[in-house]
């Protein structure tokens, strides 16, 4: 892991944050009216050793950050948050439904719990589905789902959405062993299995 932001898209970049054997990952969205973070990673360390340089790196500090969108309260998604806020009072959290500029907008994912969001760049026809998507799960993790009917109803909801291209999930989860996938034949091949795991438990 490096404390770098990596490009996904022109806008959207990801941060490899470690948590236990595997990884979480946190997002920088470029937007014509600001920045916007997607996720704190898990520990008050990880803000202070992973997500303040890798934004120096980029040229932001944290006053810098429109808002910061929080995909659900799971601790290795939202665990820096207080020590983001003690560090920037007024940034902005944003947990639920609501549109930003150029095209970014929070986007519903109920299922693997039931306040989970993603984010959705129609700039580049990508969404963020954080946990929202999970295919077999990750390391020890199985596929982690408290609603299995909201979750099929995110699924469908996601292959119907012509908007979307892309999908940037935050684990590199199996059976893909990836943290992304690319094209709408992907999209449709990895939703095909996020179905067949979860009618499988």
């Amino acid at each position: 892991m490096s404390n770098r932001f990596f490009k996904e898209t022109d806008e959207i970049y990801r941060l490899r944050v470690p948590f236990e054997a595997i990884y979480t990952s946190v997002f920088l969205i470029l937007t014509s009216s600001g920045a916007l973070l997607v996720d704190c990673a898990t520990t008050d360390e990880d803000v202070d050793q992973h997500i303040i340089p890798a934004l120096k790196e980029m040229g932001y500090v944290l006053s810098d950050i429109k808002a910061l969108i929080l995909t659900h309260k799971h601790g290795d998604h939202s665990g820096g948050l207080s020590r983001l806020l003690s560090l920037e009072p007024n940034i902005k959290v944003v947990t639920s439904i609501c549109g930003f500029s150029d095209g970014v907008c929070t986007y519903s994912m109920p299922g693997h719990t039931e306040d989970c969001i993603g984010v959705l760049d129609m700039r580049s026809d990508t969404l963020i589905s954080a946990d929202g998507l999970q295919g077999a799960g990750v390391d020890k993790y199985p596929c982690s789902v408290k609603d299995p009917e909201a979750y099929l109803k995110t699924i469908e909801s996601v292959q119907s959405d012509n908007r979307i291209k892309n999908i940037l999930f935050s684990h590199a989860y199996e059976p893909w062993n990836r943290d992304s996938i690319l094209g709408r034949q992907a999209k449709d091949e990895c939703l095909s299995e996020c179905i067949k795991y979860i009618k499988a438990k």
